[in-house]
């Protein structure tokens, strides 16, 4: 089963990430660079999640990106190249930095927005239809982070806690989030209260 284009845009609806509300377009375009840049993990074994085309076509199919196209070696490389780009956007110094980053990934993706009729209906299009995968991907997904960027500013983080190095979007209202995932939470919390147990037995004389 193939899908009947490559965008995130035949998601409908609204979906909730957390306590912070984005559209449609933009939640799925954010989750595939979110899951694009940490999937390469130095300390996971393996650390590569998408060594090969096979892998890409999954990795594509499960975000909707694929549409009827199949994936080349060099969809691969290109890919992989994305990847280290929008680690980059995250792990900036600051917003600034961040922008930066993003704007130059989109200005050389050469954004063509077009409209056209698919079984879905009507919809949009930023990139030329034989382009690149990986310029597809970097247009259309690469746009909806840039709008959620715009609306939700400051919300580009990495994990912070030990060992892991994933990036994620802080949900939260109030931007405090500091763990890309309640495993990570967890992890640290028991460690901390570890910490102060052992702390309290060498102050017992």
């Amino acid at each position: 089963m193939t899908e009947t284009s490559y965008t995130p845009n035949n998601a409908k609806g609204r979906l909730v990430w957390g306590q912070v509300d984005y559209g449609s377009y933009t939640d799925t375009s954010v989750r595939l660079m979110v899951d694009l840049a940490n999937s390469y993990d130095p300390l996971r074994h393996p650390a590569e999640q998408l060594p090969d085309t096979a892998a890409v076509t999954g990795f594509l199919r499960r975000h909707r990106m694929l549409g009827p196209n199949t994936v080349g070696q060099r969809d691969v490389t290109e890919l992989h190249q994305l990847r280290s780009r929008i680690r980059r956007v995250f792990e900036a110094d600051n917003e600034a930095t961040a922008i930066a980053e993003l704007n130059g990934l989109l200005a050389g993706a050469g954004v063509t927005p077009w409209i056209a009729r698919t079984p879905a209906g009507r919809e949009i299009f930023f990139a030329p239809q034989d382009a690149p995968l990986a310029r597809r991907v970097t247009c259309d997904a690469g746009l909806g982070l840039a709008m959620m960027m715009t609306d939700h500013p400051r919300r580009l983080k990495i994990c912070a806690a030990p060992g892991c190095t994933n990036v994620f979007i802080d949900e939260s209202r109030n931007r405090s989030r500091r763990w890309c995932s309640d495993r990570c939470s967890g992890r640290v919390n028991v460690a901390a209260s570890r910490s102060r147990h052992r702390g309290k037995a060498a102050d017992v004389p």
